[in-house]
């Protein structure tokens, strides 16, 4: 995924000769996400990965998130994690702290310069991935989407930097979503599901599940790889949903 200017969204074109994948929160588990490559048998001269962000942190391999951003085949959005290392790097006050809390410690083996040149490329990762299907569109967001847009007016407002700060925070913060999944999930029929209108799906991570599982049509597919040794994808072209599994749940 080469790339050297900032755009909040990247649109892709329909897949006309092979497959799209979403992956979850890979969190430095490349190893596993190799595995997923092998299970789905990936082909990487027409296979396309999208990745909901959060590469990084976590796991033992986080120093190889570049080797895949490098891949022609490899898209991905801005993920929290992403995020905390960005403002780590331009010494926002109170971040690093908080990227420490949260996994960053991997990087205290890296060096300066190393982790200068992973923040600028970080910079310039899309906040959303549009892909056209032959369902229509589909979307991927890190964490969830603001609430009451159709998706072709949140595209809009975010190409033309007029979405909100609060809005901007949701889409790599928020879990207002997914505590309706979680609510749906416990109290079957408690509410009333709700729609993204003008999309036919969108993914995100952030929040974990144990299993991919949707609120609407939006398809939550984190399934912690770094805490229960599962990663997870879907493809985008049937909504089959592949599952690998360490054997080493923390």
């Amino acid at each position: 995924m080469p790339s050297n200017k900032k755009s909040p969204v990247l649109r892709l074109p329909l897949n006309q000769n092979g497959r799209d994948f979403v992956v979850g929160d890979i969190h430095g588990h490349f190893e596993l996400f190799e595995q997923l490559l092998e299970r789905v048998n990936f082909d990487d001269s027409c296979d396309r990965i999208l990745s909901v962000g959060d590469a990084i942190d976590r796991g033992p391999e986080s120093d190889r998130n570049m080797e895949y951003y490098e891949k022609h085949w490899f898209y991905s959005v801005l993920g929290n994690h992403e995020a905390m290392l960005i403002g780590s790097m331009k010494r926002v006050y109170g971040l690093y702290e908080l990227w420490m809390h949260n996994g960053g410690e991997w990087s205290e083996m890296v060096s300066e310069p190393e982790l200068l040149e992973m923040a600028k490329f970080y910079e310039t990762l899309p906040q959303v991935i549009d892909v056209e299907t032959n369902h229509g569109h589909v979307g991927v967001v890190h964490a969830d989407v603001p609430p009451n847009l159709p998706w072709m007016e949140f595209l809009k407002l975010l190409e033309a930097n007029k979405l909100p700060e609060r809005d901007m925070k949701i889409l790599l913060w928020s879990r207002e979503t997914y505590k309706k999944l979680r609510m749906l999930q416990e109290y079957p029929g408690a509410m009333q599901e709700t729609q993204i209108a003008d999309v036919h799906r969108v993914f995100v991570g952030h929040s974990i599940v144990k299993t991919p599982a949707c609120y609407g049509n939006v398809m939550f597919i984190d399934t912690g790889a770094y805490t229960t040794g599962k990663l997870s994808a879907v493809d985008i072209t049937n909504d089959e949903v592949i599952i690998v599994d360490s054997g080493t749940e923390s």
